[in-house]
């Protein structure tokens, strides 16, 4: 094991279970916890992929089963779509009276967001869309009958052991810094590089889901408007479900990285090597593809 000095934040290689690389610069250590933003769309996702599997939700059914007075364009607009990024929905700012910055209630955003102007019609262009994410955790939830937040804590991060996970800012000491109102599917998730790194290590080896919802998490369903380019570490030419597939320093992987006002995330798996590779810091301006490519190298897989 290598253990890095000078980086802010907290860093986690584990290959095969056992960690190759770790990094914690302060006032951060390996048990702290932040937000991890986007990279908890996989959550929603696998969320989405439990209730498939237990007949609760169809991954083919129009969602405006679940929206009441969306319109008519959303009877269109299936789960799959959005999972993929397919909608036509837009990233932040279509939706009129949309707040990212406020504390407004989810029902509220949810009534605005199919109000947004589509870009396109469901199912013909990959376009990057959070508001998507926040209808899946609120469909989610009603599939369930249970708060989003509860079933993720019941079905996801109780059984795979992440006790450090929380939705929402833990009302614990080993925080750092404060986050945006959390907006429940895309940016609610707070965690440490440990548990991520466990939480690699079981989904993707059939610890919670099946061979085919597995398969389908990390099939190459979308192509991204992303485009190679000198001097990064990873690349997603495929969007999945809550994951990017593609390569981390040119290996096949499954990832995504996260950004919010005052804090960056960054989390792969690595199949071809059974490796997670995990980063959290509280320095928004981190060059992620630059430690990514340090960490890799520490554990001789650049």
């Amino acid at each position: 094991m290598r253990t890095l000095e000078g980086r802010r934040g907290a860093a986690l290689v584990t290959v095969g279970g056992s960690v190759a690389v770790q990094s914690a610069g302060p006032p951060a250590t390996l048990e702290t916890r932040f937000p991890i933003a986007s990279v908890g769309k996989q959550f929603a996702a696998v969320a989405a992929l439990l209730l498939a599997e237990r007949g609760r939700l169809a991954l083919d059914r129009p969602v405006a089963h679940w929206l009441a007075g969306s319109p008519p364009w959303w009877r269109e607009v299936t789960l799959h779509h959005l999972l993929t990024h397919t909608s036509g929905l837009p990233h932040w700012g279509a939706e009129p009276g949309f707040d990212v910055l406020s504390t407004m209630a989810t029902a509220d955003r949810v009534g605005l967001i199919p109000q947004g102007t589509p870009v396109s019609r469901p199912g013909l262009r990959w376009l990057y869309s959070s508001p998507g994410y926040v209808l899946i955790a609120h469909i989610v939830e009603q599939a369930a009958e249970q708060p989003y937040g509860d079933f993720l804590a019941e079905h996801i991060f109780t059984p795979l052991e992440m006790g450090a996970t929380t939705i929402g800012r833990p009302a614990v000491d080993d925080v750092v810094g404060e986050a945006l109102p959390p907006l429940a599917g895309t940016s609610d998730v707070w965690s440490t590089v440990g548990d991520l790194a466990r939480y690699h290590e079981r989904i993707h080896t059939g610890a919670l889901l099946g061979f085919e919802s597995r398969a389908v998490m990390t099939g190459p369903l979308a192509r991204t408007d992303n485009e190679p380019r000198p001097g990064r570490a990873f690349f997603g030419g495929h969007y999945g479900y809550g994951v990017f597939v593609g390569t981390v320093g040119g290996h096949r992987a499954y990832f995504h990285p996260g950004d919010i006002p005052g804090f960056v995330s960054f989390a792969a798996w690595l199949p071809d090597h059974h490796a997670s590779v995990v980063l959290l810091t509280d320095d928004e301006h981190t060059d992620v593809h630059a430690v990514t490519r340090e960490l890799l190298t520490a554990a001789a897989l650049s």
